[in-house]
């Protein structure tokens, strides 16, 4: 089963240099029945973000194992986003070559959803969910990828240091400009499921989902963005009246003091921060990651993830300071935070985009590290693309399963 159209399309700034990014979001069926309902329990949102294979080998999220990793997620009772990388179908700029861009892509993406999912409530029964989350445990944020995508998930920061950026932004920066849009999508939503009478409704649709989504080959590459312009205006001006609405602060901002032509202590308005921002638990699920192959652009530009890992495998992974500096210790992080938080990496054994012997001495490694919650799945006869007699069944099952511990077996 391949995903349905998205309930919402739309394109977000990067916070690494506001390249414009095309971005899709999936509503599962329980969130649609609870926005209509005076029930919140009925969707207890969980929410996704799923990254896409290297884009110059033609990666985008049209990918059919995104798709089935999106759907699978959806299934369960998911919010799910999926983007495009920078230089991915008709996102725009150009794949880099550290990855580091692409970091922030799907760290902006993440930034989106959680202000997303924190507004999606009708106002009367923003007090109604409050007290649902009281009595249970936090909903979980999933960050996916495969292939390429989920070596970009293995390198981001916590959750916690992704929203401190977002925490209270200059209203003229992509993290303001991301963290408005999101509130404005989820109210247009909430107006729409709350408005017998909107067209929208009645005809099935969702902000945004007027374009033409057909399925497309990403190595085709066009050029030609997906959304609308008078869609773009409208969530811009959208936007903008938020903005004249929404609580600022004025902080002072010290310049460099040898610009002649700066004031010392510049004051920029900004966001204030969200106090009672819905909380998430963190997760990590990982599709054939690249782990171990030679060094080039054709394979991705990865070798080993952290060169320091072999010179650490026999005691497990260290949580000291290492004299290798700041690259070092992230990662030891990335590292401990897949041991630290629910985590399920899935490869095959035939993958000739890993080497098996590293992929295995590794997966062991964080396993069996002490208080790990990190677990791997190794599927007999599955390659990297995942076109094997079988084995998209069992990766959608693995996927199925791991979803279900989020969501107590709970469907959509």
């Amino acid at each position: 089963m391949m995903l349905p159209q998205p309930s919402l399309s739309f394109t977000l700034p990067s916070i690494h240099d506001n390249t414009k990014l095309d971005c899709r979001v999936y509503h599962p069926t329980c969130l649609n029945v609870s926005l209509g309902s005076s029930d919140v329990s009925l969707w207890p949102r969980h929410a996704a973000v799923v990254a896409h294979p290297y884009a110059p080998l033609g990666g985008s999220y049209e990918d059919p194992v995104v798709h089935l990793i999106a759907d699978t997620l959806l299934q369960a009772g998911f919010v799910v986003a999926t983007f495009n990388f920078r230089g991915a179908s008709s996102s725009d700029g150009r794949t880099s070559w550290t990855s580091k861009p692409e970091r922030a892509d799907y760290m902006s993406v993440a930034g989106f959803l959680v202000y997303y999912i924190h507004y999606l409530h009708p106002p009367q029964r923003l007090d109604a969910a409050a007290a649902a989350d009281e009595g249970s445990p936090p909903p979980t944020f999933l960050f996916a990828g495969y292939s390429y995508g989920a070596m970009v998930t293995l390198q981001l920061p916590p959750l916690d240091s992704i929203l401190s950026l977002f925490s209270s932004p200059s209203t003229h920066t992509p993290l303001a400009d991301i963290r408005l849009r999101a509130q404005h999508l989820a109210e247009q939503q909430v107006i729409i499921s709350i408005t017998p009478s909107s067209p929208r409704k009645s005809l099935g649709m969702r902000i945004g989902g007027g374009e033409d989504t057909s399925p497309h080959k990403s190595h085709d590459r066009p050029r030609v963005r997906a959304h609308s312009h008078d869609r773009e205006e409208r969530i811009r001006k959208g936007v903008k009246d938020l903005l004249s609405r929404n609580k600022l602060i004025h902080r002072r901002r010290d310049h460099n003091p040898t610009d002649r032509f700066r004031e010392t202590n510049h004051v920029e308005p900004c966001l204030a921060k969200v106090d009672d921002l819905i909380k998430f638990t963190s997760a990590y699920l990982l599709v054939s990651p690249p782990l171990g192959i030679v060094t080039n652009l054709a394979t991705m530009t990865f070798s080993n993830p952290w060169p320091s890992w072999s010179r650490r495998r026999r005691g497990g992974p260290s949580t000291t300071k290492h004299q290798g500096g700041d690259a070092e210790k992230e990662e030891v992080e990335a590292e401990l935070k897949l041991i630290r938080n629910t985590t399920l990496v899935i490869y095959g054994d035939q993958d000739g985009f890993l080497t098996l012997r590293k992929m295995r001495d590794w997966t062991t490694q964080l396993s069996s590290a002490q208080g790990s919650r990190f677990r791997h799945v190794d599927i007999s006869g599955a390659g990297h693309f995942w076109i094997e007699e079988g084995v998209l069944y069992e990766l959608r099952e693995a996927v199925s399963s791991f979803a279900a511990t989020f969501v107590g077996g709970r469907s959509s």
